[in-house]
């Protein structure tokens, strides 16, 4: 069955066929709505990126160490990571609407202290609390057009936009970034960065107040504590050591830290079990782990978000460290890509409603190519413009990520039940957040030890090549993924 869906939903559409006709379309409103909430996401992913370029200017101006200056944006990556499911569950308890909005006015009031701040140690604290917001934010996100859209081609349609988004906010940030650093508005050189927030925080806040839905009726549970403070720990210690071993080498300390987090992980899942045996509500129910493409969505997010977070991380490095680029000429080379991204993630939908679902492991095939490319002007092209001879590589990556970002979330999330539709976005978004900082730690791992000895060009290229045949691995998981369904796959125990 071929739809305009980018998400393969043909499986939950096929099961809901009888129902589907009575659903109610869409109004504008809530499309509007929809514009709101991915205003919302967009902050939350731009704000992991955009500081990288800011970096050596916090630095200067704060005289922070370099071991400060790592935590500014691991500080936002941690809370980030570890508060996303309990975020996701608050909504699912409390009201996602109002969870929300919660959310925007701390995102807003913590990137207001992260501009103010006067020394590296409240930066830092700063941006921690910035990223609990955002964990508390971005869950409602996905969960609200889950329950916002009946029809399962519009759904699709909408979380295919979010998966866009989060592409697009990674890339994203290194351009605004750029720009912001360059243009110094009104002085305030790095701290614009995080006052750009404060304006769009304004107009998301006030839009969902006036658009934002929660139609589903809440179901009444209880917050599992202990499963908040198991997953919490669990990824933090995991997140920790592999963001902080790859940036300040492997150390026996850094190796215990991640394999702690790896024990209170299985710890917390034998806990959920129990929980959900005994009735009562867990953070991150079972059942989910029943419907194939929660199961299977979780490994293919791990490769595909590992592989762009690594990617961009080195590029960026690349570009501004190996080739003397400015922030805002790194900027220049990152839009292109960007640009890619966002077309094909719109086009997405289409192609699947013309040549079917194997277009988005074609994506991920197109995204190995463009690697592949990257190699090839890094490699064998030295000595001639770098963004000339990456920009064939860098559009050809863009447009099959647009149509992979597009795609995978929705398929991940489809036939998830309403009332775990909180936890399940928040364990999706985990995964992204993990995979970023786990491709980045093993890609970055692999980087420094082949560019020993002033050899950056050297590693940034072999590098990139073991990047492209990750991207074929997330072609074979997308596969499995988009294949046929079992007959229990796709319902809830």
């Amino acid at each position: 069955m071929e739809t305009d869906a980018p998400v393969g939903e043909e499986r939950a559409a096929g099961e809901g066929a009888e129902e589907a006709p009575a659903q109610p379309v869409a109004t504008t409103a809530q499309w509007a709505a929809m514009w709101i909430l991915l205003l919302g996401a967009f902050m939350g992913f731009l704000d992991i990126f955009i500081v990288n370029v800011a970096n050596p200017s916090i630095q200067a101006e704060l005289h922070a160490s370099f071991a400060d200056i790592q935590l500014v944006p691991t500080g936002y990556t941690l809370a980030y990571g570890a508060g996303l499911v309990a975020g996701g569950r608050l909504g699912d308890i409390f009201g996602r609407r109002r969870v929300f909005l919660v959310g925007v006015v701390l995102f807003a009031l913590t990137s207001v202290a992260c501009a103010s701040a006067q020394s590296p140690g409240f930066l830092v604290g700063a941006r921690i609390a910035q990223g609990l917001g955002a964990a508390v934010m971005l869950p409602q996100v996905l969960a609200l057009i889950q329950v916002t859209f009946q029809r399962n081609e519009e759904r699709s349609r909408a979380i295919g936009l979010y998966g866009a988004v989060i592409g697009l906010g990674v890339v994203a940030g290194q351009i605004v970034g750029g720009f912001l650093i360059e243009w110094d508005v009104a002085g305030l050189g790095w701290r614009s960065i995080f006052l750009v927030n404060v304006p769009l925080c304004v107009i998301t806040f006030v839009g969902a107040l006036a658009l934002v839905r929660d139609r589903s009726d809440r179901t009444p549970m209880k917050l599992d504590l202990p499963g908040v403070i198991l997953l919490g720990a669990g990824l933090l210690g995991l997140v920790h050591g592999l963001v902080v071993g790859a940036e300040q080498g492997w150390t026996g300390l850094r190796a215990g830290e991640v394999a702690g987090g790896a024990v209170l992980l299985a710890i917390f899942v034998l806990w959920e079990r129990r929980v959900a045996e005994a009735g009562r509500s867990p953070l991150l129910p079972p059942r989910l782990f029943k419907q194939r493409g929660f199961s299977m969505g979780l490994p293919t997010a791990l490769c595909f978000y590992g592989v762009n977070g690594a990617f961009i991380f080195l590029l960026a490095f690349y570009l501004q460290q190996a080739k003397d680029f400015s922030p805002l000429q790194s900027a220049l080379t990152f839009t292109p890509m960007a640009i890619l991204t966002s077309v094909f993630s719109v086009l997405c939908g289409k192609f699947v409603a013309r040549w079917g679902a194997r277009v988005v492991p074609g994506g991920a095939v197109v995204m190995a190519i463009g690697l592949g490319l990257v190699w090839i002007g890094v490699d064998l092209m030295e000595g001639t413009n770098p963004a000339a001879a990456l920009m064939p590589g860098l559009v050809l990556y863009g447009a099959g990520g647009g149509i992979v970002a597009t795609s995978l979330i929705g398929t991940a999330l489809s036939g998830v039940i309403p009332e775990d539709a909180g936890a399940a976005s928040g364990g999706i978004l985990t995964a992204v957040q993990v995979s970023e900082a786990a491709g980045v730690a093993g890609i970055g791992a692999l980087f420094a030890a082949v560019a020993t000895g002033g050899e950056e060009v050297r590693g940034f290229a072999v590098s990139v090549a073991v990047l492209a045949v990750l991207s074929l691995l997330t072609a074979v998981f997308l596969n499995l993924l988009n294949g046929p369904a079992g007959a229990e796959s796709e319902t809830a125990a």
